[in-house]
């Protein structure tokens, strides 16, 4: 997304709200401050002097560090040994010592109550996790100026809350933050500035999209009216399940445990689960679509077939089609151009013997970014997309399956209030031709937006289920 003319000050001691549609610039603007983009004209000043950064390691010398919406990790290394890489040395030494970082890196988590599994496997956090970590990794290189792009998007109220608690514990003393959102009420709860982008371009000091947060009476009213996109609202239907789970469970070290779930989805219908990442509900979430492949005990059912354990290929061959939580590990291949992503579950059918249909392949490409409203070239890398574009890629992909389940994981996560009300539209459209979905979600209030039955998942087991019609 291009950016013109774009301004903003932060201060130390002060949290700055940066809100916006899907696409607006607000992450390429955040990305040119923590060095991952040169920006063409402008000027980035810290402290008064004019800086350039031509790497995110520039900008981290200078203080100014961003946890990114899907934090990346070396899977292989334990979590204390991805927080200190490149932070080995300590002052002058011209030798790593990674005991010492580890020490520091200890003594950091314990100062801002930061509780991690320091000794386990990367490849094992659950995403707010990663996302934790990537925060300690910032404080063990005195960062002071951080940027945090839509931080909460799969954080639970209460997570949400210490998250908070760590942002006004980092402006006590004296850090600036700047927090990425589209939760309008979620920002003026927290910032003491707020500055809203449209098409590349920041608002000024003295017109309505730049305010004090204390003042933010226009934002709320555009809040309250946006939120008024209407749940699904669609009867239970009857028939055979689509969707059948019997007496599963998993414990296996690096994974969160679920024990005895029981589960029918029956054609037609929304069914929530919430609950917390690390308490079942990302296990769960793998479990269904294929991604734990040992370790299940009880079965998994999709349309009649057995696909419990049995890989993504069963899961979507038997007529089912996945989004999850952590897109960039599950659902992309971030450093390959996007269309590679996009046909990723179609090249067999597009198949004529040993050649490819690429007429076809690029029809289906075209038909996506039609659906999801962005005109982007599909040879761009796929990282180069913001968040916000990639989650409406990614959920028109799966919409344009037609198939008989689709499982989203925390599917409101980075699209703004109109995409929502789309998503909203897209899964009526599911239900209305006898599909089912199944969403996993930590936001709570997404769920009663949208879903039929809302399912409590806690400490591994399904611990209590409503309508929506019950919840207020």
């Amino acid at each position: 997304m291009a950016i013109e003319n774009a301004s903003l000050t932060l201060r130390p001691g002060e949290i700055h709200a940066l809100l916006g549609e899907n696409g607006s610039g607000k992450s390429t603007l955040m990305h040119i401050l923590a060095g991952y983009i040169l920006p063409t004209s402008g000027t980035i000043l810290v402290n008064g002097k004019e800086r350039r950064f031509p790497s995110p390691a520039d900008a981290l010398a200078l203080g100014i560090g961003m946890v990114r919406q899907h934090p990346g990790f070396i899977r292989s290394f334990k979590v204390w040994e991805d927080c200190i890489l490149g932070a080995e040395k300590e002052g002058r030494s011209i030798f790593l010592n990674p005991e010492s970082a580890r020490k520091r890196l200890e003594e950091k988590a314990v100062k801002w109550r930061i509780d991690l599994p320091l000794d386990g496997q990367s490849d094992s956090l659950t995403v707010s996790q990663r996302q934790k970590a990537a925060v300690l990794a910032l404080l063990l290189r005195n960062v002071k100026w951080f940027i945090f792009d839509e931080p909460t998007a799969v954080l639970t109220p209460e997570e949400t809350a210490i998250l908070f608690d760590l942002f006004r514990h980092l402006r006590s003393e004296g850090c600036g933050i700047i927090l990425i959102t589209h939760k309008i009420a979620e920002a003026l709860s927290i910032a003491d500035q707020v500055t809203v982008m449209r098409h590349g371009v920041t608002g000024e000091a003295d017109d309505e999209y730049h305010f004090q947060a204390n003042s933010g009476d226009h934002v709320r009213r555009n809040a309250e009216k946006e939120n008024n996109y209407s749940s699904a609202s669609l009867p239970t239907k009857t028939g055979n399940p689509i969707l059948e789970i019997r007496n599963l469970r998993l414990k296996s070290p690096g994974l969160s445990q679920i024990e005895n779930i029981n589960l029918d989805l029956m054609p037609g219908t929304i069914t929530g689960i919430t609950g917390v990442r690390d308490g079942g509900l990302e296990t769960l979430e793998l479990a269904v679509a294929g991604l734990l492949d040992s370790g299940l005990e009880g079965s998994i059912a999709l349309n009649g077939r057995d696909i419990t354990g049995k890989g993504v290929r069963a899961f979507r061959d038997a007529g089912g089609a996945y989004l999850g939580a952590d897109r960039l590990r599950y659902n992309l291949a971030p450093e390959l151009p996007l269309f590679e992503s996009l046909v990723i579950h179609i090249f067999r059918r597009a198949r004529h013997g040993i050649f490819f249909h690429v007429d076809k392949l690029n029809a289906w490409c075209r038909g996506i970014m039609k659906r999801a409203g962005i005109e982007r070239s599909v040879s761009d890398k796929a990282s180069s997309f913001s968040g916000g574009m990639l989650q409406r890629i990614l959920l028109a992909r799966e919409f344009s399956e037609e198939a008989s389940l689709v499982v989203l994981a925390e599917p409101g996560s980075a699209l703004d209030q109109f995409n929502r009300s789309l998503l909203t539209e897209e899964l009526k459209a599911l239900t209305r031709r006898g599909a089912s979905a199944l969403l996993f979600s930590t936001d709570m209030e997404e769920l009663t937006s949208i879903a039929n039955e809302i399912l409590v998942l806690r400490d591994g087991t399904l611990a209590a289920s409503t309508n929506t019609e019950t919840v207020s």
